[in-house]
């Protein structure tokens, strides 16, 4: 679960672990992201799952940092929000533990 490296505040918002796994770096930022397109085009885990073809559960566990989507269910959301979620080297480069990207 990738909130479970979490070291203080709240998924997404939080700081992790300074061991945190690429995944769990990656997974915030993408988590924010989802999260700020979301708001931006004033959309919900119902909206965006029925434009999208990902489900509301799979997006709202993503939100909240229990799961990471399956690489088919974030082309779907990309595609369905027109913006970039994944993030880019920035993320891989910042090892401390910020998740920042």
């Amino acid at each position: 679960m990738p909130r479970s490296y979490v070291a203080s505040g709240s998924w997404p918002d939080a700081r992790l672990v300074k061991t945190a796994p690429p995944s769990a770096r990656y997974g915030i930022v993408f988590a924010r992201r989802l999260r700020d397109a979301m708001a931006l085009q004033d959309l919900n885990p119902n909206s965006l799952g029925r434009s999208s073809g990902v489900s509301r559960k799979t997006i709202e566990r993503t939100l909240i940092g229990e799961v990471l989507p399956a690489f088919g269910a974030i082309a779907r959301l990309e595609d369905a929000l027109g913006v970039d979620l994944w993030p880019g080297p920035e993320v891989r480069a910042s090892k401390d533990g910020h998740g920042t990207g």
